[in-house]
This record gives structure tokens, sequence and C-alpha cells, in this order.
């Protein structure tokens, strides 16, 4: 994800794109050998054609969580049994929230394994695999210059009756001084992939 720095002022066009949603997990798997890790690896990556999957933690202790939608429910099972059917300590449960994180982020550290990094909530600041809304916001020459991820429940907080004033409560509410961009005038990009499409004008 690109790191927000330097200034606003170099934000030409916003667009957001809305998320996804679906059932999640979680699974935490210790493994006894550097094969073992390989193998729960391979799962998951093959799995990903079928699924959303975020790798939590490597090492001992490999930990995935995963989202999948309400069709796919039954992929979540045949994770769940597979994994308790080989390996020999296996946690998992059916959502992602603070809690199950912290249990990966101590077992992670108890067990020398390598976390990773997981996106937060750019408004409450909640630990976020999958977020439900990502506003990107490119420079002139269309890279991307800064990029804010919200959750389902900020996302639903600044629902607007219009794209527009949609995004401006977004950005609003974001925990960075983004007022000079929701005050600026927006105007919209026609595009069929992206309906919330914006220049940036006025930024003064």
């Amino acid at each position: 994800m690109p790191r927000p720095e330097g200034s606003v002022e170099k934000v030409r066009e916003i667009s957001v794109d809305p998320q996804p949603g679906g059932l999640r997990a979680v699974y935490l798997v210790e493994t006894r050998s550097d094969d073992e890790a390989h193998e729960i690896d391979n799962l998951f990556a093959e799995l990903q054609s079928q699924v959303q999957v975020l790798q939590l933690c490597e090492g001992k202790l490999v930990s995935y969580a995963v989202q999948a939608h309400e069709s796919d429910a039954a992929v979540l099972d045949e994770i769940e049994s597979f994994l308790k059917e080989n390996f020999a300590f296996v946690v998992t449960q059916r959502s992602f929230d603070d809690l199950i994180y912290r249990i990966v982020t101590e077992l992670s550290g108890n067990t020398g394994s390598k976390l990773h990094a997981v996106s937060r909530c750019n408004i409450c600041g909640k630990v976020e695999p999958f977020p439900t809304t990502l506003v990107n916001m490119t420079r002139e020459d269309g890279s991307v210059f800064l990029s804010r991820c919200y959750c389902a429940s900020c996302t639903a907080e600044a629902a607007a009756p219009s794209n527009k004033e949609f995004i401006r409560s977004l950005l609003a509410a974001d925990q960075r001084d983004f007022k000079k961009i929701a005050r600026a005038e927006l105007v919209r990009c026609p595009s069929r992939k992206q309906p919330m499409r914006f220049k940036v004008k006025d930024l003064s």
C-alpha cells in the first residue's frame, strides 16, 4: 500500500472501490517442520482462486484470514476439516476481531514466528484484513499517491445521498486531515468500472 506522505495538493483524482463482503474465518496452525509450513502455505495459495486469503503470520505458527462469499461457505468447513485431520495443533474462528488478532500476535511472538502487517481502518483504527471500502488518490500522471481503507461500520456511518457526499463524509472522518480535499470541488469522471471516480479541483 502506498505510504501516506507528502502534500494533499498533489492529489488530482479520487476513486472509491467498494470491496465484496462475506463470511470470515481465521486459521492458526502450529507446525512441526518446514515441510508442514510449506504444505499449509500451498493449500492457501491454491484457495486464492475461490476465496480472499491474507496471511497473518509465518514460521512455527502459520495463520491465515479467509473471506468467502456466502455461497462458498462450505470451503471454510473443508479448510477446517483438512487442517484438523492433518495437523496436531489447530485453532479456528469463524470471524475476525481484535481478540483473535491479539491471540495470533501473542502466539506469533511466543513461537518466534513472523507477524505480517495487516491494514487498519483509517477512521476507527480497527484491524481490518478485508476492508469494505478502498479510496485511492492519484497524481496528475495517474500514479497512486495515497490509499485509505475503511471497515464496514465506518463505511455504513459515512452513508450519504450521493457518491460525492459519500466521499466527502469518509475523508472528513479520516484520522488524517483531509479537510482541504473534502471541501474541494469534485467533478465526476464517467467510468463503467469505477462509478465513484472524481477529478479534484480547486485545492487552494
